[in-house]
């Protein structure tokens, strides 16, 4: 009997997900947007004639064939790229099932397992973060929280909260008129000004605030800051503290935020988005000493914990405030003499229908247990610190710049420019030099397919930034990974 064209597609996948790609396998084969055009041209147009019609069972197969092949493979070891990799894959297929019943996470009466589910979740997360007592209720009808589509969409609803909290007609009526200005470090998430274009704050409402050298927020010129907004008639509403940078990783002082927060009447919101993970691990967590005084905190779990995109969860200290923010009660839906209608979460959000990202973690987090995930955080920090270790070691041929916890962010020196010195005082054909380098490295690995590095400029110059995050990566994966750095540079600079 042939077998179906979902089947096999589906074979596909689960193979891909329990044995993928690793060790010599390339991250990926690399293909320009002409090539991969006519790759698929041969099989199934990638494309859309003005009458599209049906391709048969092969072709379509041979096509996701290509699709796999052609993909970054972002569970490989060696991709390092991005603040996400290696997804769980106890995850993978829980995502898949969710996306099989295919309903929304609104109502109770269409989601009921998955209400329930989120109630769970959401509230463990909450005694992870110390928003939630421990003996509290485990399945609250309220939660601490909710799920939302990303990090900066949730970023978005925290400083609606925010400015709801202490303008709440302003959903009615609309703008005031006044200017209310919100605080995030220089190093902060660029979540902050896109949000505030998006609420009719304008970007310019968003001020950025001084870090020090490895991108922590300095508390002292924050207070100075929301000063000089209250003396220019300004209304300061929102302090964004971050917990994990995305390029240095970088921690705020959340208690010294808080007692400005507190002393101030504002509100304080976390982006932990990346770095809000080291609460599972009892080595790290001591990172985000405070987050349990902040108003709300956001916390991208598809980050280092390896859920599927996406998988992002929004706490709020006081939930009940979530209603009184976004609800409108359409009385077609959130009928309040339904069967458990108090249940109904999908009023206290913007969104209506809502896929189902609770099940996947509720199912990986079942699987590994709180131990399980303190490893995999254990672990990536493990992997940084051995880069540090052979970076220290490596006299001169590999420099640290700056990073912490599981990112490392280096130069490699090319044997003609060592010993290097300070940075600040480079010659400027040095820093041209190291400057065109790094792209120049990426690239070749990008076109070989043996890993997936990340670069940014640091005061102007081009670095690697090695991320950590998935279980998978060994220390020979590391090795590997800075080997190939030295064959590239040493290939650029001597061609």
């Amino acid at each position: 009997m042939t077998e179906s064209l979902e089947r096999r597609i589906a074979d596909r996948a689960l193979s891909y997900v329990i044995d993928p790609p690793s060790g010599v396998d390339p991250v990926i084969e690399f293909s320009s947007p002409g090539e991969l055009q006519a790759l698929f041209g041969d099989v199934v147009s990638l494309g859309f004639d003005a009458e599209s019609g049906q391709h048969d069972d092969d072709a379509l197969v041979g096509a996701v064939d290509l699709v796999i092949k052609h993909s970054v493979h972002t569970s490989h070891p060696r991709f390092v790229n991005q603040n996400f990799a290696g997804p769980d894959p106890v995850s993978v297929v829980g995502d898949w099932l969710g996306a099989a019943l295919n309903t929304t996470g609104a109502t109770f009466e269409a989601a009921p397992v998955f209400t329930l589910m989120e109630s769970a979740v959401l509230s463990k997360l909450g005694r992870v973060a110390g928003y939630v007592a421990e003996g509290a209720d485990p399945l609250p009808t309220l939660p601490p929280g909710l799920f939302c589509p990303g990090g900066s969409t949730a970023t978005l609803y925290a400083l609606q909260l925010a400015r709801h909290r202490i303008r709440p007609d302003i959903r009615r009526t609309g703008a005031t008129g006044e200017q209310f200005t919100l605080f995030v470090s220089d190093a902060g998430h660029y979540s902050a000004s896109k949000s505030a274009a998006l609420l009719g704050l304008g970007t310019d409402a968003v001020i950025k605030v001084e870090s020090d050298e490895l991108g922590a927020m300095l508390p002292s010129a924050l207070d100075d800051a929301i000063a000089a907004s209250l003396d220019a008639g300004h209304v300061p509403f929102a302090i964004i503290g971050t917990a994990g940078t995305t390029v240095t990783s970088a921690f705020d002082d959340l208690n010294a935020l808080a007692d400005i927060a507190e002393a101030r009447d504002m509100w304080l919101h976390v982006d932990g988005c990346y770095g809000g993970s080291a609460l599972f691990s009892p080595t790290e967590r001591h990172r985000l000493a405070g987050v349990e005084r902040s108003d709300s905190f956001v916390w991208n779990l598809h980050k280092m914990m390896g859920m599927t995109q996406q998988c992002t969860a929004l706490l709020v200290r006081e939930p009940e405030q979530l209603e009184s923010c976004f609800a409108l009660k359409a009385d077609y839906l959130f009928q309040p003499d339904k069967l458990y209608a108090e249940y109904d979460a999908g009023d206290r959000t913007f969104q209506c229908a809502r896929r189902i990202d609770v099940l996947k973690l509720w199912l990986a987090w079942k699987h590994h247990g709180d131990l399980g995930f303190a490893a995999r955080i254990d672990h990536a920090v493990a992997r940084a610190e051995q880069t540090r270790d052979r970076i220290a070691a490596s006299a001169g041929e590999f420099v640290e710049v700056t990073g912490t916890f599981t990112n490392v962010v280096f130069l490699w020196v090319p044997p003609a420019l060592r010993p290097l010195g300070s940075l600040s005082e480079l010659a400027a054909e040095t820093h041209k030099a190291l400057h065109e380098l790094a792209p120049r490295i990426k690239a070749q690995m990008q076109t070989n397919g043996t890993a997936m590095v990340g670069f940014q400029p640091i005061g102007g110059l081009n670095t690697f930034r090695l991320l950590y995050m998935n279980p998978a990566v060994t220390e020979a994966d590391v090795d590997a990974m800075l080997d190939r750095i030295r064959e590239y540079g040493l290939a650029a600079t001597n061609a």
